[in-house]
């Protein structure tokens, strides 16, 4: 099995060099569980993955690998996020070891998490090791999430839908036009395009069904999840409040296809998750061109602040984020819940 080894991945740095948990903790107004525990300084992981890389080798396609860079953001979100609440390194490395397997191309994980400046243990530093594999279910055509979500199973190339059953029969009658459009839906577009995607779910179940959409878009050939916002709580006026949050995909697929794979998976889960396109955008040589999905997601302050948390100086349609959110008439009823909850990591 390839692998791919990252090392010395640090936690967001303060001024002295540590983790900077004080101005974490100030963010999400949340206090840490162990309040009388010693805060984690001075954290650093080696991660360790293995996957396939023959077609990426073959191809030279970045699609079939991890993005390095979006997997040392996760690792030092994690890190970051953890150093305040949790009262053992094992639990951290542990997180750690969650979000790397959110991609569903890592088969196993190996994270060796360092802690210098113990204060509680007479020495150097203290390393806690962790293994971990994909779950197995995940070799039979699809991951637990993708199946969970209503998303289609990831093919290799060469492997076909050919509308066969369970039975080895093909379904002629289930062949027709409405067949042919979501085959044509899944025709990969020449260039990567960069989408945002808005998530909306319910209070009850949808933050682990928002967790299992997001390993379902990563599993779709062509896609790669670049970037996971913090989770927030929408307050309603009439009727239930919600969870929201934004997610960025480098995709092959047009806007179209894109939004039929998301239809997909919101027939799936109707009332209780739902998921659209707000934009597109390629870079080209004659410059940007950007396709919007979602007029209406301009006045969303339940779009807008998780897409400006991960996106600090991002533009919709020509305006910055941040002068489209002071103007959303929803921004007082919009507040941050979690910025781990993507590893289980809702209080």
């Amino acid at each position: 099995m390839d692998s791919i080894r990252l090392t010395g991945i640090r936690a967001a740095a303060g001024q002295d060099g540590s983790p900077s948990v004080s101005s974490h903790s100030s963010h999400t107004g949340r206090s840490s569980k162990y309040p009388d525990v010693p805060r984690w300084r001075d954290l650093r992981a080696d991660v360790t993955i293995a996957l396939d890389l023959r077609e990426a080798i073959a191809d030279d396609d970045i699609t079939e690998t991890v993005d390095y860079a979006q997997l040392t953001d996760r690792v030092r979100q994690v890190m970051a996020s953890s150093a305040y609440d949790c009262a053992l390194l094992e639990t951290i490395a542990g997180r750690i070891a969650q979000a790397v397997l959110l991609s569903h191309r890592v088969q196993c994980v190996d994270v060796v998490l360092h802690c210098g400046q113990p204060s509680d243990a007479d020495v150097d530093e203290i390393a806690v090791a962790i293994h971990r594999l994909a779950d197995d279910s995940s070799r039979d055509s699809a991951t637990p999430a993708a199946q969970a979500s209503g998303s289609m199973p990831r093919q290799g190339r060469g492997d076909h839908d050919d509308g066969r059953h369970d039975d080895g029969q093909r379904d002629g009658s289930q062949h027709n036009a409405q067949d042919d459009q979501a085959e044509s839906a899944q025709t990969p577009m020449r260039q990567p395009s960069h989408a945002v995607i808005a998530m909306h779910g319910e209070n009850g179940d949808g933050e682990r069904l928002m967790r299992a959409a997001v390993v379902a878009l990563d599993s779709v050939p062509g896609n790669q999840v670049t970037g996971i916002s913090p989770l927030y709580h929408v307050s309603a006026i009439d009727g239930p409040d919600s969870l929201s949050a934004v997610v960025l995909v480098d995709t092959h697929l047009n806007l179209p296809a894109l939004s039929h794979l998301l239809a997909s998976i919101n027939d799936k889960h109707r009332d209780t998750l739902t998921l659209r396109a707000v934009t597109m955008w390629s870079d080209a040589n004659d410059g940007r061109h950007e396709h919007i999905g979602w007029q209406e997601a301009k006045t969303m302050a339940s779009i807008l602040a998780p897409w400006m948390d991960i996106e600090p100086d991002a533009r919709f349609d020509g305006d910055p984020l941040s002068y489209l959110l002071a103007l959303a008439p929803d921004a007082t009823r919009v507040g941050l819940l979690s910025d781990s909850w993507i590893v289980g990591g809702l209080q």
